[in-house]
């Protein structure tokens, strides 16, 4: 994803967690760049978050409808995104419980 910021292009990093966010959207709904609220309700809930991470629902760029959310990063590999060092985040509650949910979560 590019934005402008002044008179530079910028290309968007990514922290590990939007990585394994993205991933996992991806496994949870192969094909799909606009997912809608409640497939990212499942999605954190797979991942262990209390809520939909504010990269998402905070950014007017995502938003293509009622609900609905893109992700045009998507259309190709989450891994090959550039990744930052960055370690914000908000703590997940059960690490251990989200992992194995996320692996037997279904659409």
């Amino acid at each position: 994803m590019k934005y402008t910021l002044g008179a530079k292009d910028r290309t968007m990093t990514y922290t590990k967690n939007q990585i394994e966010f993205l991933s996992t959207l991806r496994k949870m709904f192969p094909g799909q760049t606009q997912f809608t609220r409640k497939e990212l309700l499942l999605a954190k809930s797979a991942l262990g978050y209390s809520v939909i991470p504010v990269w998402i629902t905070g950014d007017p760029q995502r938003k293509s409808g009622r609900a609905t959310y893109s992700f045009p990063e998507l259309s190709n590999d989450p891994a090959s995104l550039p990744v930052s060092n960055d370690t914000r985040g908000a703590p997940r509650k059960n690490l251990i419980a989200a992992t194995s949910a996320a692996q037997t979560a279904t659409p």
